[in-house]
C-alpha cells in the first residue's frame, strides 16, 4: 500500500507546508482537479452514457453541453430562479460569459429564459420542468464518493466538515467582487 503522508512540493518552505491551513488548502485544490477529471471520464453506471468532454448532464444522453452548462444547470437547481447576474457571480465568472452559458442551456432545452413582470430589463434564468430530472442526475453524481468519504466518520466529524465548507464557502463568497 503506498504512503499517503502528504509531500511538501519541492518549492515550498517546510515550514509553510506543515502549515495546517496550507495542506487543507492544497487538499481542497487537489479535490477540485480530483473531481473535474473523474466528472469528464466517469462512465455512469446506472445508465451507461459516458461524460467526455461536451456532455449532457452526467449520464443523461440528452443534448450535449458544455461542462460550464452543467454547473449553470447545477447551481439553478441548487438556488432556484437566477438572474444572469446572479448566475455570473455564483459561478465566478464575467455577465457575457453568463449569458452565453444560459443560450447554450437554452438550446439544449435544459433552461428558460423570462423577463422580470416588474422590470422588464431583467431577465430570470429557470430550469425547465421536463428536464430537471437529468440535472438531478447531475447534481448528485458524486453521491457514493462523498458517502464512502463519509461514512468511517462520526456524526460530530461529518457535521465539523459540513460546517467547515459551508464557513468557507461563505468566507469566499464574501470576498468575491460582483462581476458584470
Amino acid at each position: 500500500m503506498a504512503d499517503k503522508s502528504p509531500v511538501a512540493p519541492p518549492y515550498l518552505p517546510s515550514a509553510l507546508a506543515s502549515d495546517p491551513t496550507l495542506e487543507t488548502s492544497r487538499l481542497l485544490v487537489e479535490f477540485l482537479h480530483a473531481a473535474y477529471a473523474t466528472r469528464r471520464l466517469e462512465m455512469d453506471p446506472e445508465s451507461g452514457d459516458h461524460a467526455n468532454g461536451s456532455a449532457a448532464p452526467h449520464g443523461t444522453g440528452s443534448v450535449a453541453v458544455s461542462s460550464h452548462a452543467v454547473r449553470a444547470a447545477i447551481h439553478v437547481y441548487q438556488h432556484g430562479d437566477r438572474t444572469v447576474g446572479q448566475l455570473a457571480n455564483g459561478l465566478g465568472i464575467s455577465y457575457g460569459w453568463a449569458s452565453r452559458v444560459v443560450e447554450e442551456l437554452e438550446t439544449a432545452g435544459y433552461a428558460i429564459r423570462e423577463r422580470d413582470d416588474d422590470d422588464h430589463r431583467v431577465v430570470r434564468v429557470r430550469l425547465n420542468p421536463a428536464r430537471i430530472d437529468e440535472v438531478e442526475r447531475a447534481y448528485r453524481w458524486r453521491r457514493r464518493a462523498v458517502a464512502a468519504a463519509l461514512d468511517p466518520l462520526g456524526d460530530p466529524e461529518r457535521q465539523a466538515v459540513r460546517l467547515f465548507l459551508r464557513r468557507l464557502i461563505d468566507l469566499l463568497r464574501e470576498e468575491e467582487p460582483e462581476r458584470h
